[in-house]
């Protein structure tokens, strides 16, 4: 099997290699679009959800099953673990949390899980390795569908369709926890037999914010920001009194802070510049880049922080640091950045390095970050365009002997007792629980050896969900706010509240895989990072030439078919129209 499969990446990358070869030779053909009145196609049953499971005892007993769901012969099974090299866990997938989840599957369900550990940061690589190698774990996740789809159309990923059919009544926290969305979330609507992952679910609290020196506002008795020009007032004010607000340190004022992750850490500014009235075609044919970098208009939120860069109010070197780089993060805690954006929650996030309380022990205790809304877009409101619900993409590569085992895996994962206790720890060590039933929680200074969660509700084990779902919207809100020992509450919850306020989810558009993304899909973020990077440090009177250039590459690269297919596959479902219907 290994060889077969190496044999036939070997091929792919061979038409990978002609591909770009033929791309490079000739622009992309524009779609042949229908006429006006082509009719959608017939719409895909949708899946019912799983029903009162069929324990008839013959069924179970060929199964190998019993009542309870539990092998009667010990069943083995492999699956990924994420590891982002802490040394307070030298090896993730020995550390308690790991001994925790395979201790309990074989008591549940008699199965013995061995762990296939890969890199966070480096994770698709490797996991792309393992696939052609054929030694990929039996349970695997990915972000993103690119590499599953790859795989697929080589054989090498499991169409989870007939298992999901047979033994979806054995499945109820999974389809409980996921709905039946997410679980066929990438079906492909002209073949609907063909759904090679399932999509794990992510709770919506906000995405990006951007956060402020609320103290440094009132020093200079300067009102929050409410618009652009008001949020780049604010930063012209902190560079100008970097004397009063930094002392002898005024020479590492770092007014607005951002990374060579440009479309992330600049979002806000960037996409304010999307008309408001983008149509769901529109946002389809360019929405296959997390960091909106094809969406219309982009350009000129590209040019203002052109303009900062070189008015000194970006941090000069900042295309050397990547988002993950410490130095963002210790800039922060020293108190030089007036400003910047990240994930909703990122000041409050962490054990004993939070942001704000390293910056309030290093600076004072008056020092703090606060929520703004100042990028109103054309219709003269923000709006933070959200992700779908949809988190890690969970597969079966083809050499999954255990396909039975891998699911009620799933199953184990989703339930609801068993996601807690990964994302929230052991009560009384890692957290409090309320007379309300709100977990709130505690600081992890004291915790001992491994017991330790090094990612926020412990992410990288917690497989099934990203956020906080205690089963409750009332609960789950109260406990966030308690999530972040030594920040107050309120301040937390007013954060997820700016970010859900102003958020925008477009409707899913479900359709065929895009056959263009696997090819150039994983090249393009490097071309895209670098266009952004080059052209905010360019002169500003060569601006447009430094942007339409590399505009012009990442085109030629694979976007322009990217989106040309897009468009095809939009026409294919809904003919030559700009909305869905209704």
């Amino acid at each position: 099997m290994k060889k077969i499969l190496l044999l036939i990446l070997a091929i792919a990358l061979v038409s990978f290699i002609v591909a770009c070869a033929a791309d490079e030779a000739a622009p992309a053909a524009d779609p042949t679009p229908a006429p006006a009145d082509t009719p959608a196609p017939a719409e895909t049953p949708e899946p019912e959800p799983p029903g009162e499971p069929d324990l008839a005892d013959e069924r179970l007993a060929a199964l190998g099953l019993d009542e309870n769901l539990r092998f009667l012969e010990t069943q083995q099974i492999s699956a990924l673990i994420w590891d982002r090299s802490d040394e307070r866990i030298p090896v993730f997938s020995e550390g308690y949390w790991a001994r925790w989840i395979q201790a309990e599957i074989l008591e549940v369900h008699n199965i013995e899980l061995e762990w296939v550990q890969t890199p966070r940061w480096d994770q698709e690589e490797v996991m792309s390795m393992l696939l052609a190698g054929g030694d990929a774990p039996d349970v695997g996740f990915i972000f993103g569908m690119t590499t599953v789809q790859t795989f697929a159309d080589m054989g090498g990923i499991m169409d989870l369709t007939p298992l999901l059919e047979e033994y979806r009544d054995l499945l109820p926290n999974m389809y409980d926890l996921l709905t039946v969305e997410n679980v066929y979330w990438n079906r492909n609507p002209e073949y609907p037999h063909s759904n090679y992952a399932i999509a794990g679910r992510l709770i919506q609290d906000g995405r990006i914010n951007t956060f402020v020196r609320e103290d440094w506002l009132n020093t200079l008795n300067i009102a929050p920001p409410t618009t652009l020009q008001e949020f780049e007032d604010m930063l012209i004010a902190f560079r100008d009194n970097a004397e009063e607000l930094l002392g002898a340190d005024a020479n590492m004022m770092v007014p607005y802070m951002i990374t060579s992750d440009v479309g992330w850490t600049a979002d806000h500014v960037i996409t304010s510049f999307i008309p408001d009235n983008i149509s769901e075609r529109e946002w389809f044919r360019y929405g296959f880049c997390d960091r909106r970098f094809t969406q219309p208009n982009i350009k000129e939120g590209v040019r203002v922080l052109n303009r900062w860069w070189n008015d000194g109010l970006i941090m000069r070197d900042f295309a050397e640091y990547e988002a993950a780089d410490t130095i963002y993060a210790d800039l922060v805690r020293m108190g030089v950045v007036g400003a910047f954006t990240q994930n909703w929650d990122m000041p409050f996030r962490g054990g004993g390095d939070r942001w704000i309380t390293d910056m309030q022990e290093n600076v004072g205790p008056e020092a703090n970050y606060m929520v703004v809304t100042p990028f109103p877009n054309d219709s003269g409101v923000p709006v933070f365009h959200m992700p779908a619900p949809i988190d890690r993409m969970i597969f079966f590569p083809a050499t999954n002997q255990n396909p039975l085992a891998s699911l009620l895996y799933l199953d184990f994962m989703s339930r609801l007792e068993v996601r807690n206790t990964l994302a929230f720890g052991i009560e009384g060590v890692h957290h409090i629980r309320h007379a309300n039933g709100a977990i709130e929680t505690l600081p992890q200074d004291y915790v001992d050896g491994d017991q330790i969660i090094v990612s926020l509700r412990n992410f990288d084990v917690s497989l099934m969900v990203n956020g906080v779902d205690l089963g409750d919207d009332v609960l789950s809100g109260l406990t966030i706010g308690y999530g972040y020992p030594g920040i107050d509450p309120a301040q937390v919850l007013a954060a997820r509240e700016a970010g859900l306020t102003h958020g925008r989810w477009m409707r899913r558009v479900q359709h065929r895989p895009i056959a263009a993304e696997g090819i150039f899909g994983g090249p393009l973020n490097d071309i895209r990072d670098t266009v952004l990077n080059q052209s905010i440090v360019a002169p500003v009177d060569q601006f447009d030439a430094v942007f339409d250039a590399g505009m012009q590459n990442y085109m030629t690269a694979g976007g322009q078919a990217i989106i040309d297919e897009r468009d095809q596959a939009w026409v294919e479902m809904f003919g030559d129209v700009p909305n869905m219907p209704d």
